[in-house]
């Protein structure tokens, strides 16, 4: 557990994030700072999709994503490739944040747990995550 690029995150961002199976993640609004703690790390941001974690199993939104590698050129060093694509990873989870709603999307795609979740007074907002890949160096 403790050679997995997240433990490389301070004590408070990791114990904020929500796991799903060996996969970390955090609310969407905290993957901005998720972002910048990895870059200041060395880590490189991979992007990530949203989730939501519901009693019956995970609800995978999977067009609600971003690929912070999709666009980056060949050559770059180590460093140059986490600017990048920190970079990148900010400006794609900005820009969906605002093309989306992320509660209605979830709601639109799994009507049936949302309700049954809901009907029985649960907060489909306390099982959002934005589940988000990092890859450390390799030596």
């Amino acid at each position: 557990m403790s050679d997995t690029p997240e433990m490389m995150l301070p004590e408070l961002m990791r114990s904020a994030a929500c796991r799903s199976g060996n996969e970390w993640g955090w609310r969407p609004e905290e993957i901005p700072l998720v972002i910048d703690e990895a870059e200041k790390a060395g880590l490189l941001n991979i992007g990530g999709q949203l989730q939501f974690s519901m009693p019956e199993g995970t609800c995978e939104c999977y067009w609600v994503e971003v690929d912070a590698l999709a666009d980056e050129p060949k050559d770059l060093t180590w460093t140059e490739r986490v600017a990048l694509a920190a970079s990148a990873a900010r400006h794609k989870m900005a820009d969906i944040s605002r093309r989306y709603d992320f509660i209605e999307e979830g709601r639109k795609a799994f009507a049936a747990p949302f309700q049954a979740y809901e009907a029985a007074g649960g907060d489909v907002r306390d099982r959002v995550c934005f589940i988000w890949y990092l890859q450390a160096d390799q030596p």
